[in-house]
C-alpha cells in the first residue's frame, strides 16, 4: 500500500474481478485506433482500460479510478478540495490553490451540465471522423468546476456555437461505453437558443459550406 496522505489511497496489487470482454485478451485485427476493453477491482476501486493502436497497450486510472469506473456508469465524478472548495473536472489528486499546500482533494458527483469556456470547428479529422466534418470541439466548465474539460459539442450548426451557451452531457448507449472520455458529448441545453447570425457567424457558415460539400462527396 502506497502511504502518502497527499494521495489519494493506491493498492500494490489488485486482482481484477470484473474483465470485459475477454476476446482482446487474445488476436486483435489490425483495423487502427480502438479501445478494446477493461478491468476493474470493486473491493480496491481500481480500473484499468485496454486499447490497440497497433500493438495491443493498457493505462490504469490508478487514484483517478473512480472517474474511470464513473464514465462506464453513467456519472460524471470531479474532485474537490476540502479547505478552499474548487472543483475539478477531469480531476486533479490535489488542489492547486497554493495557500491550501498541495490539500488532497475529495471525491464528488458532479452535475452532468456546463458551459461552453471556448471552442473550435474542425475542418480535419481522423479517420474515425472524418465523415462528421464540420464538427465543434468544446473545452467545456462543467459544474462550476475551476478545469475544463475537452469534447465533442453535437447537436447544433457549428457556425451557432457560442462562448458561455449552456450544454449537457449526453451519454452513448451503456454497451458501448470504454470507461473514457468519447463516453459522453456535450449537446446545447435544452433551453438554449442560439443568439441569431452575426458578421462572424455568417463568416464561420461560409468556411463550413465547403466542408459540407466536401465530406458529401466522399464514398
Amino acid at each position: 500500500m502506497t502511504k502518502d496522505d497527499r494521495k489519494h489511497y493506491i493498492p500494490d496489487k489488485v486482482e481484477y474481478g470484473e474483465k470485459h470482454p475477454d476476446k482482446f485478451r487474445g488476436d486483435v485485427e489490425e483495423d487502427g485506433f480502438h479501445f478494446c476493453g477493461y478491468d476493474y477491482d470493486s473491493e480496491e476501486e481500481q480500473f484499468k482500460v485496454y486499447l490497440h493502436y497497433d500493438q495491443l497497450y493498457y493505462w490504469k486510472y490508478a487514484e483517478l479510478s473512480k472517474m474511470g469506473k464513473g464514465l462506464l456508469d453513467g456519472e460524471i465524478w470531479g474532485t474537490k478540495c476540502p479547505e478552499c472548495g474548487d472543483k475539478f473536472f477531469p480531476p486533479r489528486v490535489n488542489c492547486w490553490n497554493l495557500d491550501c499546500n498541495l490539500e488532497k482533494t475529495e471525491w464528488i458527483k458532479l452535475k452532468p451540465e456546463g458551459y461552453v469556456h471556448t471552442y473550435t470547428i474542425a475542418g480535419w479529422s481522423g479517420r474515425s471522423s472524418l465523415k462528421r466534418l464540420p464538427f465543434v470541439l468544446a473545452y467545456v466548465v462543467v459544474d462550476g468546476c475551476k478545469t475544463a474539460v475537452a469534447n465533442e459539442l453535437r447537436g447544433i450548426d457549428p457556425w451557432n456555437a457560442e462562448f458561455e451557451m449552456p450544454v449537457k452531457v449526453v451519454w452513448a448507449d451503456k454497451e458501448d461505453r470504454r470507461g473514457t472520455i468519447t463516453d459522453f458529448h456535450f449537446e446545447p441545453a435544452d433551453d438554449w437558443e442560439p443568439s441569431g447570425m452575426n458578421p462572424e457567424k455568417e463568416r464561420m457558415k461560409e468556411l463550413c459550406e465547403p466542408v459540407y460539400e466536401w465530406v458529401k462527396s466522399m464514398k
